[in-house]
C-alpha cells in the first residue's frame, strides 16, 4: 500500500490532544502513520479594545492523517482515546484524492499567513462605533476592504450624512 490521506473524526475539542497521542504513536514504534495536522485558521478579534490573533479549528472535530492504512494501524487508530473513527464508506476508511487534499493544505497554508477576521463584515447592515473619534455614533457600511480590515461607514453628523473610514476592531454589529 501507498501512503495516502484520511480523515480522522474526533470528539470535538479533542483535535489536538488526539494529534498528541498519534505523534507519540509514530515516535515510539515503527507506525505506518506519517503525519497528523489538526487544520486550523488564524482569526482575530477584538477583545477589550485589542486586536487579538489566536488559532481557531477550521474542520472542529476532524483531523488529517497520513498514513499507509493496513488492519494494524486502522485497529491503533481506532482504539486511540477521543477518535470516534475514519471516514469512508461503509466499513472502509475511504482516502482524500491527492488533488483535493493538496487544495486543502493550500488553503491551510494560506490562511496561515494572513489571519482572518472573527466577524465578517457586509455593505448595507447597521453598526455601532464604539471607539475613536465617532464613538457612539450608528451607521450603515457603505464598503467593507477586508484584506485591509477597514470599513466605510456613513453616519448622521450636524444633519447630514457623513462618510467616515474606521477599522473592524472600532465597529460593532448591531
Amino acid at each position: 500500500m501507498a501512503k495516502r490521506w484520511y480523515i480522522v473524526h474526533t470528539k470535538t475539542n479533542q483535535e489536538k490532544k488526539v494529534k498528541f497521542l498519534l505523534d507519540h504513536l509514530i515516535k515510539q514504534e515503527e507506525s505506518n502513520i506519517f503525519r497528523v495536522i489538526v487544520p486550523t485558521e488564524e482569526i482575530t478579534e477584538i477583545v477589550k479594545g485589542q486586536r487579538k490573533v489566536r488559532p481557531r479549528e477550521f474542520f472542529p472535530g476532524y483531523i488529517l492523517v497520513e498514513m499507509d492504512l493496513d488492519e494494524e494501524t486502522w485497529h491503533k487508530i481506532r482504539i486511540t482515546s477521543n477518535v470516534l473513527g475514519i471516514l469512508g464508506e461503509g466499513d472502509r476508511p475511504t482516502p482524500l484524492p491527492e488533488k483535493e487534499i493538496q487544495a486543502l493544505l493550500d488553503v491551510l497554508e494560506e490562511k496561515k499567513k494572513k489571519p482572518t477576521p472573527k466577524v465578517e463584515f457586509e455593505k448595507g447592515e447597521h453598526v455601532e462605533i464604539k471607539e475613536g473619534p465617532f464613538a457612539n455614533f450608528s451607521g450603515i457600511i457603505e464598503e467593507v476592504n477586508p484584506e485591509k480590515e477597514k470599513l466605510k461607514v456613513g453616519i448622521f453628523i450636524f444633519g447630514r450624512a457623513t462618510m467616515v473610514e474606521l477599522e473592524y476592531w472600532q465597529v460593532e454589529k448591531v
